[in-house]
């Protein structure tokens, strides 16, 4: 079978599933990965020969796509920001709109060092985008899942980062926690989705994405900032910053909850689509 023919056996067996575009790009990033192929060889290689031992291979992975499993598990791994970051289900893929927060961060804050900590980080995507671009910087990483937190550590052995990853439930009390300084920036891309949000998602992403980095109570939506703001009081300097990526609904509230915890230089910040996505906040003293 050659390239050309099981791209359109692949489109004919999804074309319930996804649109006419998302099929297109689904495709094609599934094939110049199991075929090794750049965007110049996937282009002439249509008429190519697929070996069987690859045709056995696509045709498991287009049986997973079929039950709405998401490509970047089926891959097992994504581009964020330049790095090739290993995905599982033990986390939520990393997405274009925390590429946008990490080069906020990156933007706002060029210190020549300082020391910052990723709450909740997952792949440890955001921690490693960061080191990846600023080595001199001492980087940490927390989250509450030993599963994404293994995955985050292999990530950071695989592309060689120095990022320091351990274990905290930021719902627990964290007041004991012993680190070695305390972090000019706090970033987080938090759980923020309310539970009656679930009705409308996707099934790749309600059905395959972990629940515990996706959901909030509908009756405390904003209880992880809270938490981030509970850390922020013990754990970062004065003249620190804090990056937090938000639900655009409930952005009015969560400016609010900054207000109030008295941070100043409060700035909203819109993604590429126009959605309010992203606060920074500054500790300042009183």
């Amino acid at each position: 079978m050659t390239l050309s023919e099981f791209r359109s056996a692949l489109k004919d067996t999804l074309q319930g599933f996804y649109s006419r575009n998302e099929l297109d790009q689904l495709a094609k990033s599934l094939l110049m990965s199991r075929l090794k192929l750049d965007a110049t060889a996937y282009l002439l290689a249509s008429e190519s020969e697929v070996s069987d031992e690859v045709l056995e291979q696509l045709r498991s992975d287009v049986h997973r796509l079929s039950m709405h499993e998401p490509l970047q598990y089926v891959l097992g791994s994504t581009s964020f920001y330049g790095l090739e970051i290993q995905c599982n289900p033990a986390a939520l893929i990393p997405r274009p709109e925390t590429e946008e927060l990490v080069d906020w961060v990156l933007n706002e804050v060029q210190l020549p060092s300082c020391a910052l900590i990723d709450l909740g980080t997952g792949t440890g995507c955001i921690p490693l985008a960061i080191k990846a671009k600023r080595p001199s910087w001492q980087v940490s990483a927390i989250d509450v899942s030993q599963d994404a937190l293994a995955l985050a550590r292999s990530n950071a052995l695989n592309l060689n980062l120095d990022v320091h990853v351990e274990g905290l439930d930021l719902l627990q009390d964290f007041s004991v926690q012993a680190f070695d300084t305390k972090f000019h920036i706090v970033v987080s891309n938090p759980p923020y989705v309310p539970q009656a949000d679930g009705s409308s998602m996707l099934p790749n992403v309600l059905n395959h994405e972990p629940h515990l980095a996706l959901f909030v109570s509908d009756s405390d939506p904003l209880l992880f900032y809270r938490r981030i703001l509970a850390f922020c009081d013990l754990f970062l300097e004065i003249d620190g910053y804090v990056f937090v990526e938000i639900h655009e609904d409930l952005s009015v509230d969560t400016l609010q909850l900054f207000h109030d915890a008295g941070f100043a230089n409060i700035k909203l910040r819109k993604d590429l689509q126009g959605k309010s996505r992203m606060i920074k906040a500054q500790l300042v003293s009183l």
